[in-house]
């Protein structure tokens, strides 16, 4: 299973202030217009509010002042949050299309242009991020949001030592939760796990306990680092992020595999579940796919299957670059083969990061070609990076080559960086 911590980027967050904030709905037919600290709220990837209805008052906002450059940033920064609340990748197209807007009235908005850099991360659109990122850090010298998107395109983009310098540098100017977040995932890049640890425990313990969404997405991204080595530390922190925010479907989807790796593959199903039914994701669809089908249910199994394709459908439909998602969805599945290694070569090619990197190595392999296959799963594995499935995907590329030995080097390294990884493989097509 994948371990890397979900960035704004990886999960689609949106812009990475971090600043909190509660909005309420207007109890008044006219809406009242934001404040200050409100539109800051907007700005944050945790949003302790009643989005729908601030999305609706944003709305009758902009019908009523179409030519007010601030109210078409927030409402495009509101239906970017709406997006990430709810799964639904229509709402990356409405975003743009405000924050566009915003931009036409006013060219040097700051808050559009960050608006359109986070939507842009959130469709994997990095280089695109990566412009809008340095164009509102140029509208904003002294501002630590902008350093948020332009790390996490550089990362994305395979540019390790430039993103890792934008992180330090966003850690000095504000060491808040967004920081401490993206310094933990450049410790798991570099095989530091427990460097990461603690400086997830630091975004955890900054985050707090309160209601909102910040605590309980902390804790989950920690979940998630546990869950390789010490599943049962795992359970305890997704318990106490779905006791700070109960339904949270990361937690949920996190708990699921730590009840996988136990053997208690039907807790897990009902688990993944509720996790699919809370925002709709492919990684819970397919999780479900793998549950069933390890139950001798395959026909349900496809059916989930065939639901994480359909999400993959809609994000590209609105904008979505999924190249190297829809190649590992078909690769892991045994199926599409060719068409697939295609797809891994140009999301590659758009995206070339460890990940991009692993993708055209595990098509590759799938492909038979396995000398240059293991070009890039070197390339992959560089950083030290504790990605169990690139791990054992080597591990099949060397023993494809006559590679017994080295076969047997990454195999130990399997069994250190995840321990359960073979006794409850996820599926039987991701290990052939």
């Amino acid at each position: 299973m994948k371990i890397f911590v979900a960035l704004g980027i990886v999960a689609g967050l949106g812009a990475a202030l971090l600043l909190g904030g509660v909005l309420r709905e207007s109890r008044s037919d006219t809406p009242a217009p934001l404040s200050s600290g409100q539109a800051a709220s907007l700005r944050s990837e945790f949003l302790a509010a009643d989005t729908v209805s601030l999305v609706r008052t944003l709305e009758q906002s902009t019908r009523e002042r179409p030519q007010d450059a601030r109210a078409a940033a927030l409402l495009g920064l509101g239906y970017a949050q709406r997006a990430r609340e709810s799964g639904d990748a229509r709402f990356y197209t409405r975003a743009e299309t405000a924050l566009r807007q915003a931009i036409r009235i006013e060219p040097r908005n700051y808050e559009a242009t960050l608006g359109l850099g986070s939507v842009a991360l959130s469709r994997h659109r990095f280089v695109e991020a990566l412009g809008y990122g340095r164009r509102a850090l140029a509208i904003a010298p002294t501002s630590a949001a902008p350093l948020g998107i332009i790390g996490d395109a550089q990362l994305e983009l395979g540019r390790y030592p430039a993103a890792f310098a934008t992180f330090d540098r966003l850690a000095q100017i504000k060491p808040n939760v967004s920081a401490y977040a993206r310094v933990a995932y450049s410790r798991e890049i570099l095989g530091d796990t427990s460097g990461a640890i603690e400086a997830m425990t630091l975004a955890a313990d900054s985050a707090g306990s309160g209601a909102g969404e910040q605590p309980a997405w902390s804790r989950a991204q920690l979940g998630n680092l546990y869950l390789p080595r010490r599943p049962r530390q795992a359970a305890r922190v997704y318990t106490e992020a779905l006791t700070l925010r109960p339904g949270y479907a990361p937690a949920l989807l996190g708990m699921g595999h730590t009840e996988e790796a136990r053997g208690r593959l039907r807790s897990a199903l009902a688990l993944y579940r509720r996790s699919l039914l809370a925002v709709p994701s492919p990684d819970a669809a397919v999780a479900i796919g793998d549950v069933l089908r390890r139950l001798g249910r395959p026909a349900e199994a496809e059916r989930a299957y065939a639901r994480a394709h359909e999400l993959e459908r809609e994000f590209e439909a609105n904008g979505g670059h999924n190249d190297l998602e829809t190649a590992m969805l078909d690769l892991d599945l045994d199926r599409n083969l060719q068409n697939a290694l295609v797809r891994a070569r140009r999301g590659h090619a758009e995206r070339p990061s460890i990940e991009g990197e692993h993708v055209l190595a595990w098509a590759l392999y799938k492909n038979g070609r396995c000398a240059e296959a293991r070009v890039h799963s070197v390339k992959h594995l560089r950083l030290g990076t504790p990605d169990a499935d690139g791990i054992y995907h080597r591990v099949l590329i060397e023993r494809c080559l006559g590679n017994e030995a080295a076969a047997a080097s990454f195999l130990a390294r399997l069994r250190t960086v995840e321990p359960g990884y073979l006794s409850a493989p996820p599926s039987a097509f991701r290990l052939s």
